[in-house]
């Protein structure tokens, strides 16, 4: 918030003097002519005086930043203080959960029971576990289970007998009675005999175990005996923490039974036990309960040791209507009619493997599913079933024929079969990430499983392929093995992301999986570059910070480092590394070190890697923030070349703890004449700030380093390497990837202040007689997207609208615009994005090709029937939408409204908020905190600027408890969404005084989304900045472009001026819009 200084402190008044006025005395006191001279210097020091003092108390109250001041040198919010209730104690473990639910959906209730066996390892009179809005009763038990081994003599035959216990308060003490006390949570073991107990009898059949023996032989027998342990008090401390306070201290190394029951609600919401529903094809509303426990919701469903560390057995049972089928994480074991309730039933389920509390679930539903058979690695028939509501299970065919092969392809991967005899995929009405791979049972939205051959659109298949590969790689990586903390969730989720595309790449080669691979590590860059950006490995030091951790560094910088691993040791003993993690650790927690020494395992009998240390080279990237430019200078008599390394920033002041950071960098480099002879793997290293090497290659030869961008950097080039460069990309000599990493790193390059526009600039002159490939479109229309947005309130907008017409104009008119069906699933989505733009740009034959589209179908009886082609009814809607009016948003609200099939309504809300009518904006976003379905709610805030924005942010800023209230309740992320929808794109002072007066006034509900808020100040920072020193000058070079090269066309500035300046939103990864310059928390696979 800027204070002004410059302000007016006094008025001077000069009174008029009153002739009439006589004074009675004509005397006086008179003084000579130096006294009073000095007596005038005296009154002008004092007055100097006086005003040298109030300028500085004036200064210093105003320059003194008060407490709650954004401080642009200290990330908003953060501290470097643990919470201190943000971890449990570790001194009581649990081993084994048997848990019964009562679930009355119409009641949205649940009652349960919930017995655990834990052990402590230290004498401790508390048990601190986690609930939260559960109601506890106060029949809690805790009693000790004691084992004493007898030795029976003279045996004649093998005999099995049951012997019945009473659970009562017993006093026997046993003398030779042997504990093993462990302390460590991986290797906790439950030293008991495996029970099948009905815990509300009191009286429990314990089995005598015996080994199989020969006749006249001793038996080994081990009794079991319990006693209670007195619970003095249970209450709630902060941290969602239940606090059981016993009378007596726990014994280390021996089990105990926790019995506990409960009540609670099934919440309408989009976390921990939650009611979804639908809308059949006879108009009735069904409901389903729901279960997504990650990070930290399992213990809103039940009491229980919810972090990621505690991992155990569960055993569930859940009472349920007989006309919904109930689903867990294993398979059903047994069926059981409730007697006094005749319509319900207990549906119990198998005793599953030891995991994490954020993967357990269970669904209540009145779904169906198709299923097949795998025979796995183990040489075991599993069963895979794909649930959906019956009207759309005909949907599920491609999600049931991939997945199959994606496990058995994992399992020849990893080297280990799939750990479970079933796998259930489901597909939920009201999700709110795009899936979760809960062991066993994983849960999507109905959009990331469902594929329609006939009306879905190609990038949807792939959206499927790519989240149920995610969540399958999970059942490795993230379930088989887990992280200790969610300080390295990156340990999931950049395994999952990597391996999702090398399962895709597999079973779908066409697609080019890499290629789009390399273009989200692009994308990401731009955001790694902002000034607070994080680390891989960030600590994870309060509750808050945890949902934070589910963002693209997690993901997509995590698996990006994965892969320059792989690359730099190979495949072979990259997939062995992996075979010797997973084997050590599996059905345990492990830290990233963990993986770096197996990796190093690895890699120890290779001689070409003996110098590297895994462990360094990998800790330099995950537990730094940001990443480096390397500048390369080559001396072209000598033909040495220097390398020199430092942080790459977007930011003017980075933070000083990150400027003079070092990484371990792999450089691999290539001449352009030769692209069939290059190899990813590191041929140098870069450990230092600056290194010099001789390189084999003449004056004449582009110097190409980073070769295919495995290595996570930019590289810049002294200005003679960057035009033989730019002489490769207009041959055509490049591969389209390498053209594509050419352009993102000069743009970025340009937008840091390190490489002149112009050079950036000439090199998109590359497609403007064509270009097939859509990696380099993708590239090269995200980085215009950032200039469109920059310069749409200028003078030369219309230039850059002129050029982009410009270079579209001879690939469209190769794809005769989409008209006649793509000839394949990669040409679709390259002819999408096109169109796109072309109707962004405001091109004439786009804009009323759209228009005749959509009155053709608007037209028609049927609106079932949609005649336009699937692969471009997003750039129909959106195109009509924003040029259009109310007729045409209530069109597509009906349509929004009325629609049971969830691809259409999904294509109708992403499209609604670009309406140009404020009107209609604030209609839309006051559904959104009311009628609007919660899955969907949060789409309605991806408005256009500056006419959606506006509206927007004055809703936000005058009703944000409602809409607080709104979007909190239903998960950690469609708050952060819904402002950055209406934040996410300043470029005015004025609006980033306003974004940041708001966040200080709500600090306290906006603390847990720190980060987002953050960096999307950095952001508009960035913007406005750029606005100040570049925009005049990438106009003139459009301008200068367009009036040499289309003069007299249709491309020249003759055209009428546009009255409104706007965007469009571009669809997926296609191509982004300005907010991906925010980094935003979307919506993820989990």
């Amino acid at each position: 918030m800027s204070l002004s200084t410059s302000r007016q402190q006094f008025l001077a008044y000069e009174p008029n003097g009153d002739p009439e006025v006589q004074y009675g005395r004509k005397g006086g006191v008179f003084i000579s002519t130096c006294i009073c001279i000095s007596f005038v210097i005296f009154a002008v020091l004092a007055a100097v005086l006086v005003g040298v003092i109030v300028y500085f108390i004036t200064f210093f109250k105003v320059s003194k930043k008060p407490p709650d001041f954004w401080n642009e040198m200290e990330p908003f919010g953060q501290t470097d203080t643990p919470s201190p209730d943000l971890r449990l104690p570790p001194h009581i473990v649990p081993s084994f959960y048997r848990l019964k639910l009562k679930a009355d959906l119409e009641k949205s209730s649940f009652t349960g029971e919930v017995y655990i066996t834990i052990r402590a390892s230290k004498p401790v009179k508390e048990i601190v576990l986690h609930s939260k809005n559960l109601s506890i009763n106060s029949n809690a038990k805790l009693t000790e289970q004691i084992y004493e081994n007898e030795t029976i003599h003279t045996r004649t035959k093998r005999e099995v007998q049951n012997m019945t216990e009473n659970y009562e308060d017993t006093t026997e003490v046993f003398e030779n009675v042997t504990y093993t006390e462990s302390t460590d949570f991986d290797n906790v073991t439950t030293e008991f005999p495996d029970m099948t107990t009905e815990f509300s009898n009191i009286t429990t059949e314990l089995p005598v175990i015996v080994t199989e023996i020969p006749q006249s032989m001793d038996t080994q027998v081990t009794h079991s005996n319990v006693r209670n342990i007195e619970i003095i008090s249970i209450s709630e401390g902060s941290g969602d923490r239940l606090i059981l306070s016993l009378a007596s201290a726990l014994t280390p190394g021996v089990d105990y039974i926790l019995e506990l029951s409960f009540q609670g609600q099934i919440l309408n919401s989009l976390t921990g036990f939650y009611k979804s529903s639908y809308v059949n094809n006879n108009s009735e509303v069904r409901q389903l309960g729901v279960t997504q426990f990650e990070p930290t919701s399992a213990r809103a469903a039940f009491p229980c040791f919810d972090e990621p560390a505690f991992k155990a057995q569960f055993e569930i049972s859940i009472a349920h209507p007989q006309n919904i089928v109930a689903l867990s994480n294993m398979k059903v074991a047994t069926h059981e009619s409730i007697p006094d309730q005749p319509d319900w039933q207990w549906t119990h389920f198998e005793r599953s493997v030891r995991m994490s509390t954020y993967l357990v679930a269970y669904i209540l539903s009145d779904f169906v599913n198709i299923e097949t058979t795998y025979m796995s690695k183990d040489n075991v028939t599993k069963t895979i079933k794909v649930w959906a509501r019956p009207e759309l299970i005909s949907k599920a065919k491609y999600a049931l024929s991939i997945t199959p092969k994606l496990l058995a392809y994992y399992e020849d991967v990893f080297g280990l079969p799939y750990a479970l005899d079933k796998l259930d995929l489901i597909a939920i009405p009201d999700f709110s990430s795009d899936a979760m791979e809960n062991w066993g049972l994983i849960t999507f939205r109905e959009t990331t499983l469902l594929f329609d051959e006939k009306e879905s659109v190609p990038r949807d298949k792939q959206n499927v392929a790519i989240d149920i590969a995610h969540e399958l790689a999970h059942q490795w990586f993230g379930n088989l093995v887990t992280m200790r903390w969610w300080t390295d969730l990156w340990l999931n989720e950049g395994f999952a992301t990597y391996i999702e595309y090398v399962g895709v790449d597999k079973i779908e080669p066409e697609w080019n999986m890499f290629d789009s691979f390399s273009h989200d590590k692009m994308e990401l860059l731009r955001t790694d570059a902002l000034k607070n950006t994080s680390p891989v490995s960030r600590q994870v030091l309060g509750a808050a910070e945890i949902s934070q951790k589910f963002d693209e560094i997690s993901y997509t910088k995590g698996a990006n480092l994965i892969r320059m691993l792989n690359h730099t040791i190979s495949d072979q003993l990259f997939y062995k590394g992996l075979a010797i993690y997973l084997n050590k650790w599996k059905y345990q927690n492990a830290e990233e070190n963990d993986l770096w020494e197996a990796m190093s395992e690895a890699t120890r009998e290779d001689p070409a890697l003996k110098e590297l240390s895994v462990v360094k080279f990998m800790n330099s990237w995950t537990r730094q923030a940001g990443y480096p430019v390397v500048n390369v200078n080559r001396n072209y008599d000598t033909g040495y070349v220097t390398f020199q390394q430092k942080l790459f920033t977007s930011a003017k002041y980075p933070y000083p703890s990150m400027a003079d950071q070092l990484w371990r960098v792999p450089i691999s480099y290539a001449t352009m004449d030769a692209p069939g002879n290059w190899s990813s793997r590191p041929q140098l290293w870069l450990d230092q700030r600056t290194a010099s090497a001789s390189l084999p290659v003449n004056e004449s030869q582009a110097l190409y380093v980073n070769v295919n961008a495995i290595g996570y950097y930019r590289v810049n080039y002294d200005q003679r390497n960057w035009q033989l460069l730019r002489s490769a990309l207009h041959s055509r000599s490049a591969p389209p990837l390498t053209t594509a990493q050419l352009l993102d790193d000069a743009f970025n390059l340009a937008k840091a202040g390190q490489l002149r526009y112009t050079h950036a600039l000439g090199l998109t002159t590359c497609v403007v007689d064509g270009e097939d490939a859509k990696t380099v479109w993708d590239t090269l229309l995200n980085n215009m997207a950032f200039l469109n947005h920059n310069l749409r309130t200028t003078p030369g907008y219309v230039y850059f609208q002129d050029y982009m017409r410009l270079i579209l104009s001879k690939q469209l008119a190769k794809m005769n615009y989409g008209l006649v069906r793509p000839k394949d699933d990669n040409e679709a989505f390259l002819v999408e994005s096109l169109v796109m733009w072309e109707c962004m740009v405001e091109a004439p034959r786009c804009l009323n090709w759209a228009r005749a589209e959509f009155e053709k179908w608007a037209g028609q009886d049927d609106l079932t029937e949609n005649p336009i082609p699937s692969y471009l009814r997003a750039v129909v809607y959106n195109t009509v939408i924003k040029f259009g009016g109310r007729r045409e948003f209530e069109f597509f609200w009906r349509l929004f409204h009325n629609a049971t099939d969830p691809v259409v309504k999904s294509l109708a809300i992403a499209n609604l908020p670009s309406t140009r009518e404020e009107a209609l904006v604030a209609f839309l976003l006051e559904k959104s905190l009311s009628e609007i379905p919660k899955q969907y709610a949060v789409s309605a805030w991806s408005v256009d600027p500056p006419v959606g924005t506006r509206v927007a942010q004055q809703l936000l800023l005058q009703q944000f408890p409602r809409v607080h209230a709104r979007f909190t309740a239903m998960d950690a992320f469609s708050l952060p969404s819904a402002i950055a929808g209406a934040f996410g794109v300043m470029t005015t002072v004025d609006e980033l005084d306003t974004f940041k007066s708001f966040a200080l006034e709500h600090k306290e509900k906006l603390m847990p989304m720190s980060q987002t808020l953050q960096k999307i100040v950095d952001s508009a920072n960035i913007r406005i900045e750029w606005n100040k020193k570049y925009a005049r000058e990438v106009n003139q070079w459009f301008q200068d472009y367009v009036t040499e090269h289309a003069p007299g066309s249709s491309f020249s500035r003759t055209e009428q001026p546009l009255t409104q300046n706007i965007t469009i939103n571009i669809s997926e990864s296609t191509t982004s819009t300005p907010l991906n310059e925010t980094t935003t928390t979307k919506s993820t696979t989990r």
